[in-house]
């Protein structure tokens, strides 16, 4: 019989057998319960026409207007690269970048990567230049942001369409392509199916020559395995080259038995965040002029605004992604932060997928720059009325960034070790 592949929990370092499952079905690790495979039928098949059709509308969603407001006769539209062109010339640089990134490069080279390692992968060709295309990919998939601005396209309809008639435009329905057919296409993408494809095309070892665990050595760290950061491929601890370097032979990653100063890293990325939530909540994010007068607004002004308009779902979403999203991310890291450090060993579990929880959640906390950066392009009508950043939206930046940062650099598989610590 033909041993299984072995392969550990990216959660609990665990090791478990990689058998092959039926497309559709997950496996889960039974200790710490993060889902560890998903099988996906036809994926690279799937993963490729539908990254062909998001580059296909992706210059039209975000270089032609997505909708023209008409208020007393003037009119005023914009496109998706117009809010972070504004933004720039508003003085908010550090904003713009991230609108920029988030919204319109990544949303771009997320899908061009997948498309061109698909490609790869059908012809079975370039092993090497798919496990590159493939770690790029991953190391990016957070940052690209196309459904969380949808969101904030939803809101901002919602908060201007009784002060200016909305029609929509080429752009707005371009973008709900996009969108649309990049979920699918992340929907379909097997990475594990893809990483086991290309360790055949290399023609390595494919981890059924490890021994089942003994007593003692239930962990891959205890039976002296690395686990590879990017790709999940587990090495022998001994494996270094001449300058004592470990790296990862399917794709060149360098290799840790943990995330080298997860703790400091983590704890400097989640005190700068909580330093940034307090302007962030305290100073204006918005300013509107009216008729040669100014008005600025807070986070919780915005979510007022919406209550006292009847639009409580709206209100709802903004409190949770603005508000509760970066306060429970901080709380929630540093909750496990005191975890590793001071060894408590109780509700691992549910630590576990506590922290899974915010790597998801992280990016919707956007959705406030997002709006803003609609606002000051649709609702422009020179000395009538026009929107502007606020020196509370780069501190709120901030801490969208750091939180998301402190997530990545955070090992949770420090939570199940015995020796608490650095890593």
């Amino acid at each position: 019989m033909i041993p299984p592949r072995v392969t550990s929990c990216h959660g609990c370092d665990l090791l478990l057998e990689a058998d092959d499952l039926p497309p559709g079905s997950s496996a889960y690790c039974p200790r710490c319960g993060s889902k560890t495979h998903v099988a996906k039928a036809d994926s690279i098949n799937r993963t490729l026409a539908f990254t062909f059709m998001v580059l296909l509308v992706f210059f039209p969603a975000v270089f032609t207007p997505l909708m023209t407001l008409n208020a007393l006769g003037m009119e005023t539209s914009g496109s998706i690269v117009d809010n972070s062109i504004l933004l720039y010339h508003q003085g908010y640089i550090s904003v713009a970048a991230m609108v920029f990134l988030t919204a319109v490069l990544l949303p771009f080279l997320n899908p061009a990567l997948l498309f061109l390692l698909a490609l790869l992968a059908k012809v079975r060709r370039w092993p090497r230049g798919q496990a590159w295309l493939l770690r790029t990919f991953q190391s990016l998939e957070e940052w690209g942001m196309g459904e969380v601005y949808l969101i904030g396209v939803l809101v901002t309809i919602i908060k201007v369409y009784s002060m200016a008639s909305i029609s929509f435009n080429l752009g707005f329905f371009c973008f709900l392509v996009m969108v649309f057919m990049n979920l699918c296409a992340l929907s379909f993408l097997d990475k594990s199916g893809l990483w086991v494809q290309i360790e055949e095309q290399l023609g390595l070892e494919d981890n059924r020559d490890i021994p089942a665990p003994g007593p003692g050595k239930e962990t891959a760290m205890a039976a002296g395995l690395m686990c590879c950061h990017d790709c999940g491929r587990l090495s022998p601890g001994d494996v270094t080259d001449s300058e004592g370097e470990a790296e990862c032979l399917r794709c060149g990653a360098s290799l840790h038995y943990r995330k080298p100063d997860s703790i400091s890293r983590t704890w400097a990325l989640v005190a700068a965040s909580a330093i940034l939530l307090i302007p962030a909540n305290l100073l204006p994010i918005m300013r509107v002029d009216f008729l040669g007068s100014s008005q600025y607004s807070t986070i919780m002004d915005g979510i007022i605004y919406f209550m006292h308009s009847g639009e409580y779902g709206i209100a709802v979403v903004i409190f949770a992604a603005s508000v509760l999203v970066p306060v429970y991310k901080i709380i929630g890291l540093a909750l496990a932060l005191l975890s590793v450090q001071l060894g408590w060993k109780t509700r691992l579990r549910q630590k576990t997928q506590m922290f899974r929880f915010i790597e998801f959640i992280g990016r919707w906390s956007m959705l406030d720059i997002f709006v803003i950066a609609l606002m000051t392009v649709l609702v422009n009508f020179g000395g009538f009325s026009s929107t502007h950043a606020a020196i509370g939206a780069p501190f709120f930046g901030g801490v969208v960034a750091c939180t998301m940062l402190a997530a990545l650099t955070f090992d949770a598989r420090l939570l199940w070790d015995g020796n608490h610590g650095d890593a």
